[in-house]
Protein backbone atom coordinates (compact mmCIF):
# COMPACT_ATOMS: atom_id res chain seq x y z
CA UNK A 1 0.00 0.00 0.00
CA UNK A 2 1.19 3.60 -0.86
CA UNK A 3 2.38 6.06 2.25
CA UNK A 4 0.08 8.58 2.43
CA UNK A 5 1.11 11.53 0.68
CA UNK A 6 0.83 14.25 3.27
CA UNK A 7 3.66 12.11 5.31
CA UNK A 8 6.35 12.37 2.60
CA UNK A 9 9.08 14.58 3.41
CA UNK A 10 9.78 17.65 1.89
CA UNK A 11 12.76 20.28 1.88
CA UNK A 12 11.88 23.61 4.04
CA UNK A 13 13.74 26.86 3.16
CA UNK A 14 13.35 29.89 5.51
CA UNK A 15 15.27 32.64 5.13
CA UNK A 16 14.89 35.15 8.62
CA UNK A 17 15.76 38.82 7.91
CA UNK A 18 16.29 39.43 11.62
CA UNK A 19 17.75 37.87 14.80
CA UNK A 20 14.99 38.69 16.67
CA UNK A 21 12.62 36.94 13.15
CA UNK A 22 15.30 33.70 14.05
CA UNK A 23 14.13 33.66 17.73
CA UNK A 24 10.35 33.41 16.75
CA UNK A 25 10.66 31.29 14.11
CA UNK A 26 12.69 28.51 16.28
CA UNK A 27 10.11 28.71 18.81
CA UNK A 28 7.06 28.19 16.24
CA UNK A 29 9.39 25.85 14.58
CA UNK A 30 9.75 23.48 17.69
CA UNK A 31 5.84 24.06 19.06
CA UNK A 32 4.76 22.44 15.97
CA UNK A 33 7.24 19.66 15.83
CA UNK A 34 10.50 20.86 13.72
CA UNK A 35 13.62 19.81 16.07
CA UNK A 36 16.20 18.81 13.65
CA UNK A 37 17.02 21.99 11.14
CA UNK A 38 20.20 23.78 10.06
CA UNK A 39 20.79 27.45 10.56
CA UNK A 40 23.37 28.96 8.07
CA UNK A 41 24.48 32.61 8.27
CA UNK A 42 24.48 34.41 4.43
CA UNK A 43 24.88 37.78 3.31
CA UNK A 44 23.25 39.46 1.16
CA UNK A 45 24.30 40.90 -2.36
CA UNK A 46 23.76 44.45 -1.10
CA UNK A 47 26.71 43.88 1.28
CA UNK A 48 28.72 41.83 -1.02
CA UNK A 49 28.56 45.06 -3.54
CA UNK A 50 29.47 47.31 -0.67
CA UNK A 51 32.72 45.40 0.77
CA UNK A 52 34.24 43.08 -1.83
CA UNK A 53 33.23 45.08 -4.87
CA UNK A 54 33.42 48.48 -4.65
CA UNK A 55 33.32 49.79 -8.16
CA UNK A 56 29.79 48.70 -7.64
CA UNK A 57 28.82 50.97 -4.45
CA UNK A 58 26.56 53.14 -6.57
CA UNK A 59 24.45 49.94 -7.29
CA UNK A 60 24.71 48.75 -3.84
CA UNK A 61 22.85 52.81 -2.63
CA UNK A 62 19.70 51.15 -4.38
CA UNK A 63 19.58 48.38 -2.29
CA UNK A 64 18.03 47.99 0.82
CA UNK A 65 20.54 48.75 3.46
CA UNK A 66 20.05 45.46 5.83
CA UNK A 67 21.31 42.93 3.77
CA UNK A 68 22.22 40.04 6.26
CA UNK A 69 19.81 36.85 7.34
CA UNK A 70 19.64 33.72 8.30
CA UNK A 71 18.69 30.31 6.37
CA UNK A 72 16.95 27.86 8.31
CA UNK A 73 17.10 24.22 6.52
CA UNK A 74 15.13 20.86 7.75
CA UNK A 75 13.51 17.97 6.21
CA UNK A 76 9.89 17.59 7.37
CA UNK A 77 6.72 16.77 6.44
CA UNK A 78 3.55 18.50 4.64
CA UNK A 79 1.47 18.24 8.08
CA UNK A 80 4.40 20.34 10.10
CA UNK A 81 4.58 22.85 7.19
CA UNK A 82 1.10 23.08 7.28
CA UNK A 83 0.46 23.68 11.37
CA UNK A 84 4.22 25.87 10.59
CA UNK A 85 2.35 28.21 8.20
CA UNK A 86 -0.10 28.66 10.81
CA UNK A 87 2.38 29.74 13.42
CA UNK A 88 4.21 31.79 10.42
CA UNK A 89 0.71 33.82 9.44
CA UNK A 90 0.30 34.82 13.25
CA UNK A 91 4.03 37.03 12.92
CA UNK A 92 4.31 41.00 12.61
CA UNK A 93 4.73 40.95 8.67
CA UNK A 94 7.96 42.60 9.64
CA UNK A 95 9.50 39.16 11.25
CA UNK A 96 8.05 36.85 8.36
CA UNK A 97 10.22 34.87 7.02
CA UNK A 98 10.42 33.92 3.15
CA UNK A 99 9.50 30.41 2.97
CA UNK A 100 9.70 27.89 0.30
CA UNK A 101 9.14 23.91 -0.06
CA UNK A 102 10.46 21.30 -1.87
CA UNK A 103 9.24 17.72 -2.66
CA UNK A 104 12.05 15.48 -1.60
CA UNK A 105 12.11 12.51 -4.33
CA UNK A 106 15.29 10.83 -2.80
CA UNK A 107 17.42 10.67 0.11
CA UNK A 108 20.42 8.67 1.52
CA UNK A 109 23.30 8.79 3.92
CA UNK A 110 23.44 8.98 7.22
CA UNK A 111 19.64 9.81 7.95
CA UNK A 112 18.35 10.22 11.53
CA UNK A 113 14.53 9.72 12.33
Amino acid sequence: MDEDPRNKSRLLIMIARSEAALDELVTGMLDVGITGATVVESKGLGAILRQDMPMFAGLAALLPQHTGSRVVISLTTLNEIADLKKYVDDMEPEQQPIVITLHVDEMWGPIRA
